[in-house]
């Protein structure tokens, strides 16, 4: 690798450092309020959540408690085990 690809590489890795240093617990909080408040009351009565607690609340508590990083890959876990397969009421705290 020539040395204008290394430094490169290098700007690119703090850029995308820096920019996911801003998007932390506090802007993921604040996207999964306004979900709760302004797209989760149209959904009612045609989505059912299998897992209790919804979600929502799920993520929200899981990135409150764990941060950003580890609250959202908690987060994008429990929405992939979502399906079908999974029984209606499924208790899983976060």
């Amino acid at each position: 690798m020539g040395r204008g690809k290394s430094r490169r590489a290098w700007l690119i890795a703090i850029a995308l450092a820096i920019t996911l240093q801003w998007f932390g617990r506090e802007p993921a909080l604040y996207a999964i309020d306004a979900y709760r408040a302004h797209v989760s009351p149209h959904l009612r009565g045609r989505v059912f959540c299998r897992f209790t607690p919804t979600c929502s609340a799920y993520g929200r508590a899981s990135i409150a408690k764990y941060g950003f990083w580890i609250g959202g890959a908690k987060t994008a876990w429990r929405i992939a085990r979502c399906g079908p397969w999974t029984k209606m009421g499924t208790v899983d705290e976060p």
